[in-house]
């Protein structure tokens, strides 16, 4: 049930109903020893509709651990986005959990981790985490010259001043979103 004030949409107690309840377990901190308490959720956001959340939290030390999973599956797709201009590094990207997203002119390639949850953010977003990431390659690993080539065209293109590039979201769920008409959707 709603109220409305000033405009404000206001839930009533009735609705409270719904909120997850904790439970405590037999499952012991990692951190302090003390008993975990669990909380198990089942609600549906925008791009992912349904999924579950559940989540052991300390009350001593306040560690929390969390895993989210989709209720929901679409078919696997690739999205692809030629990238052409300063005004698209502003397109919003959402990758689900299970997306991998993919730069061929940049030789980069971002993988989803095992406790990978997705993301919503911008062109800019991913060009700046490929940024940031180069710092792992060493000497050892590849060519400085190299990387640092890479980092002045990735660097480039974050201030608007690099070549077109083309992302590419390879996502089995089909949950993954490019919010771009000119995205090209192709089903795998």
């Amino acid at each position: 049930m709603e109220d409305s004030v000033n405009g404000l949409i206001l839930m009533t107690e009735k609705e409270d109903e719904d909120i997850p309840q904790e439970f405590e377990t037999e499952v012991e901190c990692p951190n302090c020893g003390s008993k975990l308490y669990f909380i198990h959720y089942r609600t549906s956001i925008s791009y992912e509709e349904g999924i579950e959340i559940d989540t052991y939290f300390c009350k001593k030390c306040l560690y929390k651990k969390s895993n989210i999973s989709q209720l929901s599956r679409g078919s696997h797709i690739k999205l692809v986005l030629r990238v052409r201009s300063s005004l698209d590094l502003r397109i919003l990207v959402y990758r689900s959990p299970e997306a991998k997203i993919e730069i061929p002119e940049y030789f980069a390639d971002i993988e989803p981790g095992e406790q990978s949850t997705g993301e919503i953010t911008t062109v800019e977003g991913i060009l700046q985490k490929l940024l940031d990431r180069l710092y792992l390659f060493d000497s050892e690993d590849a060519d400085p010259e190299v990387i640092n080539a890479l980092r002045e065209r990735i660097d480039n293109a974050i201030r608007g001043n690099g070549e077109e590039f083309t992302l590419v979201v390879d996502d089995p769920s089909g949950m993954s979103r490019i919010n771009s008409n000119r995205t090209i959707t192709v089903k795998v």
